[in-house]
């Protein structure tokens, strides 16, 4: 760090120096966390439940809400995981906002004005999904200015005003957030930070242009649909089938041919947890390696699965 400093209200400053804030964390992440269990308890429940069934009805019935927790949980805990790794940076060129994927680095001499949610008039518009501890989202203001939220709560905010947008967040101490704001205004700024705006999606963009990575992801996603083809087009035709083999490939325990559907399902959710970690892994460059493994178990696990149906089909 830079050895020149200011002296204001007091307190000396170095004029490079960074200030890190974080918003309020507890006690909603571990209300996040607790329904992130939740949902994966009643999915497993579900899936059981599935397991036993004897009629198509009852299986679809209770293969539905696995489903939804399947897809909720990944959700919730991202929200979580953007939550624990929030941070607003203050230093003297600009401010940097950092929410789960989603990195904003705003230069000072585009700041127009700091202010607080209850300086304002109407209420401010809030996304709409949103509950404690996730208030993030974009809305439009009645004159059409876009807001953005990365905050962890609905009230007592910090606006920070630029042109064409305003950005709402929640850093836990709000007036220590004021006060060095104003200390670097006055010392005011010599090489603002270059803007940058990075959304979640920038990951899927430099994903899809690995060519390696694509081709384990596609191969990984066409093995796996059609792995649920094949099932869905054999059921119909079994009143029931083999789950268990001897190692000589006989039967050894005959169950509705609809549990068959069992398979691509179960194959499904090993598919998704390889995507969704192998993305979290593939966002730093050094942890590539990693994600093309997991994304090949994916392939694999699939060629396992049709193998399992294929001797299923014949003992049957």
């Amino acid at each position: 760090m830079s050895s020149s400093a200011g002296h204001l209200c007091g307190i000396n400053i170095l004029v490079d120096e960074r200030f890190f804030f974080h918003p309020p964390r507890q006690p909603v992440l571990v209300v996040q966390i607790a329904g992130i269990l939740l949902f994966l308890a009643g999915g497993a429940w579900a899936l059981y439940q599935a397991s036993q069934a004897t009629i198509s009805a009852a299986f679809l019935i209770y293969l539905l809400p696995a489903l939804v927790s399947v897809g909720v949980a990944p959700y919730l805990a991202y929200r979580a995981y953007a939550l624990w790794g929030a941070t607003y940076t203050l230093e003297r060129d600009g401010i940097s906002l950092h929410w789960g994927l989603r990195t904003v680095d705003i230069p000072m001499d585009t700041v127009l004005w700091l202010h607080l949610d209850s300086d304002l008039e109407r209420p401010l518009p809030l996304p709409i999904l949103r509950w404690p501890g996730s208030v993030v989202g974009m809305r439009h203001l009645p004159d059409g200015t876009l807001i953005e939220c990365l905050a962890s709560r609905s009230r007592r905010l910090i606006l920070i005003g630029t042109p064409g947008k305003i950005y709402a967040i929640s850093p836990d101490d709000m007036n220590g957030f004021l006060r060095v704001y104003q200390r670097f205004t006055e010392l005011g700024s010599l090489t603002p930070l270059p803007p940058r705006s990075v959304y979640p999606t920038f990951l899927i963009s430099r994903f899809w242009s690995d060519r390696l990575g694509r081709i384990l992801l596609l191969g990984g996603l066409l093995l796996s649909l059609g792995l649920l083809a094949w099932v869905s087009l054999a059921v119909p035709t079994h009143s029931q089938v083999p789950l268990k083999l001897s190692p000589q490939g006989t039967a050894l325990e005959l169950v509705p041919a609809v549990r068959l559907l069992l398979l691509p399902v179960i194959n499904g959710f090993f598919f998704l947890a390889d995507l969704l970690l192998g993305l979290f892994f593939y966002r730093r460059s050094e942890s590539h390696a990693l994600a093309y493994l997991l994304w090949g178990s994916g392939v694999l696990t699939s060629l396992l699965f049709l193998s399992a149906v294929y001797f299923i089909l014949k003992a049957a």
